[in-house]
């Protein structure tokens, strides 16, 4: 890249992005060691701003995004269909009175019995579709709805403060799951996007965020560089305040929804986000 490109590209960012859209770029680019914690980011914000709540988080692998809500007593669900991935969650957890383990997928629907595909590759690609190569048919399980399951363990009526969900490209079929007329609406939720998963199931990044713009969430996007293989160490981006365009449609991240606009805002003071 030349002097005048790169001037042009700096000059741009600062006009979009600010000085700390430039400090995020150095990060990107030299310092590929930096990657945010999204789920973490949330608790900070969360552990500083209210008393402790209800956590779900679907597609909760080992523990690690619930582990510091649960130490703090906040009331957990965590769903994960994967039985070696929740072995090790049970093994973690079981003691906490306050976290409830659910062997349960979560989708729009009910299903008694669907195929969950596993992957040597990584633990964290189990889910319900086989988008990589690798993917083998490994167990039948059950799926659920977040209303039929908050409805089961009597929560219905329970705000939910922070909603996390990562489920291997059925994020908005989750969502969509969700008791949006009967339930207040979670304070935060954290999804992931990723089109060269979801665009086979019938979605993509755009109508994932739309969906949430809909329901009058305030979005910023954490975007990282595209996926190179599965279970080694991804390359951080950047943040991006909604609306706007992915710097790479390959690329994929997660999502933060934040209902109410000052809280939004607060958010991004905290983490110095422009």
């Amino acid at each position: 890249m030349s002097i005048t490109s790169k001037t042009k590209t700096v000059i741009k960012i600062l006009k979009t992005r600010g000085l700390t859209g430039i400090f995020q770029t150095i990060y990107a680019k030299f310092d590929r060691s930096f990657r945010p914690d999204e789920a973490h980011m949330v608790f900070e914000f969360l552990k500083d701003a209210f008393p402790p709540g209800l956590m779900i988080d679907v597609g909760a692998h080992h523990g690690s995004s619930l582990a510091p809500f649960a130490k703090q007593g906040w009331q957990v669900v965590a769903f994960e269909p994967d039985s070696n991935n929740r072995a090790v969650l049970t093994n973690a957890f079981a003691a906490n009175r306050n976290v409830i383990i659910d062997p349960r997928a979560c989708s729009d629907h009910v299903q008694p019995e669907a195929t969950l595909y596993t992957s040597p590759e990584s633990t964290g690609v189990s889910g319900l579709s086989a988008f990589l190569d690798s993917h083998q048919a490994s167990e039948t399980i059950s799926v659920t709805t977040l209303s039929a399951a908050l409805e089961t363990y009597n929560l219905s009526t329970k705000p939910v403060d922070f909603l996390k969900i990562d489920t291997e490209g059925f994020d908005l079929m989750v969502l969509k799951g969700f008791p949006w007329e009967t339930t207040t609406h979670p304070k935060v939720i954290l999804c992931e996007f990723e089109d060269s998963k979801t665009k086979p199931l019938g979605y993509d990044f755009h109508e994932l965020v739309n969906f949430l713009v809909d329901l009058d969430y305030h979005l910023l996007i954490s975007e990282w560089f595209p996926v190179k293989a599965y279970g080694s160490t991804h390359r951080w981006r950047r943040f991006a305040t909604y609306p706007c365009q992915l710097e790479d449609p390959q690329g994929w991240g997660n999502i933060f929804a934040i209902k109410d606009q000052d809280q939004f805002e607060q958010f991004k003071k905290k983490y110095q986000i422009n």
